[in-house]
């Protein structure tokens, strides 16, 4: 009886989630495609390497571009009842977010070098 009543709690606490992200992802998709579209906008600085101002408008459109991925894997895993994979992947555009930042983040801390 007490791994049942877990198991249910558990699929609430899943359902919640999932629909946490989906509405939150919903809501920022657009603006994160318009701020991936507005970092071609790197190479108004004349010093700008093309190579890494290309690796920074490709990890800016990774960040949107998960978004879907995230769908995918969340439901399907929700579906499967993996409810704490799907948990974990209402997180992947956060992941993809903070390692773009810490890219930008060394990326400017090198061109400051030299």
């Amino acid at each position: 009886m007490n791994v049942a009543f877990c198991a249910e709690k558990d699929r609430k606490k899943t359902k919640k989630c999932a629909w946490a992200a989906t509405t939150i992802y919903c809501l920022l998709f657009p603006f994160l495609l318009v701020f991936a579209a507005a970092s071609a906008m790197i190479f108004d600085d004349p010093s700008m390497p093309t190579h890494l101002g290309l690796s920074v408008i490709f990890l800016c459109f990774c960040i949107p571009l998960s978004i879907p991925f995230t769908f995918y894997f969340v439901w399907s895993r929700y579906s499967q009842g993996e409810y704490k994979k799907s948990r974990q992947f209402c997180l992947i555009p956060l992941y993809i977010l903070i390692g773009t930042l810490s890219y930008h983040v060394l990326t400017d801390t090198i061109r400051s070098l030299f």
